[in-house]
């Protein structure tokens, strides 16, 4: 009765995708506006509350598209719905759900230190969905453990990258010299672990690579 559920919440994914990139460049469009200061001081306030509320928006699509990658995979083995449509679709829609959620980090914090393994592991993706699609790699390219911790990895830097854009309106941060330190020390370990991830993209990438040679 319900073998619809895995499809339904795989295309779901990709529509949270569109909306993560929907509310990073919304929010994104305020820091256009801020930095032209024509504005007085009680419309940058307003504006810093609209940026908020995207970036809060952006933050639960993309908590909402992971939620369904969990829900997908466990309503297809609950209810024996496992298709060759949701088979093809759902590795696409994880990238597009990733792929959104760093160009909206990207966007928003501005740095070459998420610059650069976000363009990594997009590169990887589109790689992978376009070697997923050729004949030898029939039967091999499948998720691997360590891709799967990589996934892991990934969807957990990129939310606590989120987190601190959706709790206090930028520029500002919560105030006292040890929770600013604390604040440091997390978003480093957070952009380590996203460097982590473009890592073990590229590893696990050159992994299937040496299994296809090895069978051709």
């Amino acid at each position: 009765m319900l073998a619809w559920l895995p499809n339904a919440l795989t295309v779901s994914r990709c529509v949270f995708a569109a909306l993560v990139l929907f509310g990073a460049l919304r929010a994104a469009g305020i820091d256009g506006v801020l930095e032209a200061g024509t504005e007085t001081g009680l419309e940058r306030q307003r504006l810093l509350t609209f940026q908020q509320l995207w970036h809060q928006f952006t933050l639960l699509a993309f908590l909402s598209g992971v939620i369904t990658d969990f829900l997908d995979g466990w309503a297809a083995r609950q209810f024996g719905a496992e298709s060759r449509f949701g088979v093809w679709l759902d590795p696409i829609a994880d990238k597009l759900l990733v792929a959104a959620a760093l160009v909206a980090l990207a966007l928003a914090l501005k740095s070459w230190l998420i610059y650069v393994p976000a363009a990594l592991i997009i590169a990887r993706d589109v790689f992978m969905t376009w070697l997923r699609t050729r004949p030898e790699a029939k039967g091999v390219v499948a998720p691997s453990n360590l891709a799967k911790v990589k996934t892991a990895i990934e969807m957990l830097a990129i939310a606590g990258l989120m987190l601190p854009l959706a709790l206090w309106p930028a520029p500002e941060a919560p105030a006292g010299g040890e929770a600013s330190l604390v604040g440091q020390i997390g978003a480093g370990a957070l952009v380590l672990m996203l460097w982590a991830a473009a890592g073990l993209s590229l590893y696990t990438a050159a992994q299937y690579v040496r299994v296809i040679r090895r069978r051709t």
